[in-house]
């Protein structure tokens, strides 16, 4: 009996390839948001710091155009922060399609694996037959030859 091959095997490779490029992009998709994460603290944290060290100065009482510097500076620091979060959410819109790519590769992979397996069993079912019918037959012979 030949050897057991499945036919599909070459694009059950392919989809593990594909699997694995997926969660390789996902993992970059992860870190990426992360270090978003940071800076959107980051600029947080230093709109809180400039803020406060406004109010102070300003309590002491501080110049028209230093207010302004400041406040100008605050802007830009708070439209920073918007455009981070911007491009937090689209990276999270993205990670989530990746996930969900991932979802569909591993139930492809899943349905090529329970097709694989089936075939198998039916080739080792078709052996042990072929060994019965092998057996029979030499068995008859046997029979033949004593009696």
């Amino acid at each position: 009996m030949k050897k057991f091959a499945f036919s599909l095997e070459r694009v059950l490779d392919y989809k593990r390839q594909m699997l694995e490029m997926l969660e390789n992009e996902l993992l970059r998709l992860e870190e990426e948001q992360m270090g978003l994460e940071l800076q959107i603290e980051e600029k947080n944290r230093e709109f809180g710091v400039t803020g406060r060290a406004l109010a102070e100065k300003m309590s002491r009482g501080l110049q028209p155009h230093r207010i302004a510097a400041y406040q100008g500076y605050l802007e830009e620091l708070n439209r920073c922060a918007n455009l981070l979060l911007e491009r937090r959410r689209a990276v999270l819109e993205r990670a989530e399609a990746k996930r969900e790519e991932i979802v569909r590769m591993n139930g492809d992979i899943s349905g090529l694996e329970r097709l694989r397996d089936r075939q198998f069993a039916q080739y080792l079912a078709l052996g042990r037959k072929q060994q019965e019918v092998l057996i029979e037959e030499f068995i008859g012979r046997a029979g033949v030859r004593a009696g």
